[in-house]
């Protein structure tokens, strides 16, 4: 019996609702899909939805072809569909108590955070569904795909002895009798020879490298051939022999052209564009980067349209093509705003389904061990609000889809504005004008980074930034006033340097309570308001260019840190007069 007759052999067995057999045809189908990496499965993808639009047949296989669904859509960067569909399937999974199942929908999740550029949701993920899967090792070959994806994660995020030991760990599962197909046996020798690469063990990098190679052609697995390739690509370009690198990731590129793996064929368009602009042939490198610029932008995949105008922004401004180069740098804003806005709501969206499957498994009292997974869940869905908004804000968005201000007692707030921005810009085109006002507010971002300030937000060529919350900071005057000088500094170099082509700053800060909130209900917004913000603003409109100007509450905060000069009481519209200072 053929492969194909077999398959159809167990298709029918499972649409007969048993459990053995709704497993056995979807461990086959998973093998399928795992081999084919998205290529000619539709026909498959087809008979798993069947389950899908039959559910009385079999819950299982209802979550089955959910994620199958959503593994095939995570192959063409379909990221939202495919975070969605997994979420669907694991609640049901949860809801029979099928831990493996809900461990492999968090491989796939992993995998699409790490499509979308969040490498520590990815790990998280990845971590909790190889825990699960080594523990039954039920699906060998999904307990390797996880244990290997893991240690890329941990690459990536420069984890390299991490990662060397998570490959140490897997390695031995690739030697056990149930893993007959040795699906992602090259891949995972693959990321070995990656990890010594970036151990600086380059014998032993190029060594596991050539191994994955010859496996994966030795067993005909194409996708992982072209993977490999492009990694050996990566290392030769890691000792810089630039022919080998481009001759691998073209290799590679052919491969992949010839699968129809569009998405991943931009990734060796990127290296190879990479490689000639390493070599300075500039237009070489736009050249091979536009067409790969057409695939993404067709795809729709963002991550790599956002990689490809970032570098043909900056290869433009090597050519000292600046019109061009700004053209591209305003798409690559434009598009990593909406992908950031798509991926706060796809994690309240995922947060609001774990809360449900708690609930759900609740109410069908789920024995202790499901109880206690669930309550994993809900840890982590904590973890990804709070990573969004304070912890106060994020209960009571969570428990009542709306929250109240807070009151902070003890903030500084800084306000910049830039003197005479009207008759500068006047002298600038508006693409000069909104490139200046990018680089200094840039600047500013940087600044506040590196004092750990909470920026608010810019209006117009206004600058508000505060310290103190959202947590308590007992040296937040003292952080707000250098982050203060250095802005000036930074204003001073800058004025020195361009001339009347960019703008006078001045500054003002002030210290007090203010109120702190949410606006908006889609898309968030955090900000304060109070009497400090808007003595804060007066302080900077008395101030003068290049000048640091300071209240009286903030003076006594750090006047034993910093030189001042006293200006005596000076009249502030709506606050009468108020003592002011002057950071020399």
């Amino acid at each position: 019996m053929n492969a194909p007759d077999a398959l159809e052999l167990l298709y029918d067995k499972a649409k007969t609702g048993t459990e053995c057999a709704v497993d056995d045809f979807f461990y086959e189908v998973l093998e399928v899909v795992s081999l084919a990496q998205g290529m000619n499965i539709s026909q498959l993808v087809d008979k798993a939805l069947w389950f899908r639009d039959n559910p009385h047949v079999s819950r299982k296989g209802l979550g089955y072809s959910m994620f199958i669904a959503g593994f095939v859509d995570s192959f063409y960067s379909k990221h939202g569909t495919s975070l969605d569909l997994c979420s669907e399937a694991s609640k049901i999974f949860a809801e029979i108590n099928y831990l493996d199942g809900v461990a492999m929908c968090s491989v796939v999740t992993g995998t699409n955070y790490r499509g979308l550029g969040n490498i520590e949701l990815a790990i998280q993920y990845m971590t909790e569904a190889y825990h699960q899967l080594h523990k039954t090792d039920s699906i060998l070959h999904f307990t390797i795909a996880s244990g290997h994806q893991l240690a890329d994660l941990y690459t990536e995020a420069g984890n390299y002895t991490e990662a060397l030991t998570m490959c140490q760990e897997v390695l031995p599962l690739t030697e056990l009798p149930a893993n007959k197909k040795k699906m992602f046996d090259a891949r995972l020798l693959n990321t070995m020879g990656n990890v010594y690469a970036k151990l600086g063990n380059k014998e032993l990098a190029l060594e596991y490298l050539r191994k994955a190679l010859k496996q994966s052609e030795e067993l005909g697995q194409s996708p992982v051939t072209a993977r490999v390739l492009t990694d050996i690509g990566g290392y030769y370009l890691l000792t810089r022999d630039f022919p080998q690198a481009i001759e691998h990731n073209e290799r590679a590129l052919a491969i992949r052209e010839t699968l129809k793996l569009r998405n991943a064929a931009i990734t060796n368009i990127i290296n190879i564009a990479n490689i000639h602009a390493l070599q300075n042939n500039t237009d070489e490198a736009i050249r091979a980067l536009l067409p790969g610029y057409s695939i993404a932008e067709d795809l729709k995949a963002k991550a790599k349209m956002l990689q490809i105008m970032k570098r043909l922004s900056g290869l433009y401004e090597q050519k000292g093509d600046l019109v061009t180069s700004l053209a591209y740098y305003k798409q690559y804003n434009a598009l990593l705003e909406e992908q950031n806005n798509e991926l706060h709501e796809q994690k309240i969206k995922n947060i609001k389904l774990f809360v449900d499957a708690e609930q759900a498994m609740k109410e069908n009292e789920i024995i202790k061990a499901q109880k206690e997974e669930i309550e994993r869940e809900k840890k982590r869905s904590d973890a990804l609000l709070l990573n969004i908004l304070p912890h106060e804000v994020a209960e009571e968005l969570k428990n009542n889809d709306s929250a109240e201000a807070r009151y902070f007692s003890n903030v500084t707030v800084l306000f910049t504005d830039f003197i005479d921005f009207t008759t500068t810009a006047d002298r600038l085109t508006p693409k000069e004008l909104v490139s200046e006002l990018h680089a200094c507010f840039k600047a500013f971002d940087d600044i506040m980074g590196k004092y750990d300030i909470e920026k608010i937000k810019t209006v117009g060529d206004a600058y508000l930034a505060v310290c103190g919350l959202p947590l308590e900071d007992p040296i937040h005057a003292e952080k707000v006033v250098n982050a203060a000088i250095d802005i000036r500094e930074f204003i001073k170099d800058r004025k020195a340097h361009l001339g009347d082509t960019t703008f006078d700053v001045r500054i003002g800060i002030n210290s007090g309570s203010v109120v702190a909130g949410i606006v908006g209900v889609k898309k968030f917004a955090y900000d304060i308001w109070g009497d400090t913000v808007n003595t804060a603003a007066r302080m900077e409109q008395n101030s003068d260019a290049g000048r640091i100007n300071i209240s009286e509450t903030t003076h006594e905060l750090v006047k034993d840190k910093f030189e001042f000069e006293f200006r005596g009481e000076i009249f502030a519209k709506g606050k009468g007069m108020l003592k002011m200072y002057y950071v020399v």
